[in-house]
């Protein structure tokens, strides 16, 4: 009787040990690792830095009403993902910034150029307008266009009027912007402008890449 109650607790013991511990080769315990797959780094409201799981920062975050964004794939010290809550208002601002950069980025990746054109303020008219043309024809194939225009210090109307006539007809398919003098010179550059058919199917495609984005709310 002694000896079937000894087996029996004998047996108990090996199989408690079997659940709490792994046994190597010559027998000794090898405790469990603790499972760190799903380690996060959290980025708190206030900017605080924690380190926890995943899913109790959405259980956190779904109980303070925040939006949780995954906002780095994997930090390269420690290894973890880094994910930030963010208040409505926050997720939105920074929404609306990054969709901006991107937007801003994209049209300066386009952009070709830029080409040089010098003009002089005595230029005739007709001369002036053949200039003009070609400006255009360089803006609607996405060329920037840098602009010089030279003069004498007593023809800075001549310069104005010069630049006026080039704005007014190229306005549907450029801008000018940087306008500066140098000296008796005005220089100014000439970007293109999108027209409203390609911004809003721009910004539609945009909206379906976003929603593809892996920078969202959990």
């Amino acid at each position: 009787m002694n000896k079937l109650l000894t087996l029996l607790n004998t047996r108990r013991l090996f199989d408690c040990r079997s659940i709490a511990t792994r046994i190597s080769a010559n027998g000794k315990d090898v405790p469990k690792k603790p499972n760190i797959e799903n380690r996060i780094t959290l980025i708190g409201i206030d900017n605080s830095v924690s380190i926890t799981d995943l899913k109790n920062a959405q259980n956190l975050s779904s109980k303070r009403e925040l939006k949780l964004v995954k906002i780095q794939d994997v930090d390269s010290k420690t290894r973890r993902p880094v994910y930030k809550m963010m208040t409505n208002a926050q997720y939105h601002e920074e929404e609306l910034s990054r969709r901006i950069e991107k937007q801003s980025a994209s049209e300066n990746k386009s952009l070709k150029g830029p080409k040089l054109i010098t003009l002089s303020a005595r230029i005739a008219e007709h001369d002036l307008l053949t200039s003009v043309k070609k400006m255009g024809k360089l803006l609607e194939k996405s060329y920037e266009l840098r602009i010089i225009v030279s003069g004498e210090a007593n023809e800075q109307i001549k310069l104005e009027k010069i630049t006026t006539i080039i704005e007014r007809n190229l306005k549907s398919i450029g801008k000018i912007v940087q306008i500066r003098n140098k000296g008796s010179n005005l220089h100014f550059n000439l970007v293109p402008v999108r027209n409203n058919n390609s911004n809003e199917a721009k910004k539609g495609s945009d909206c379906t890449q976003d929603n593809n984005d892996d920078k969202r709310p959990l």
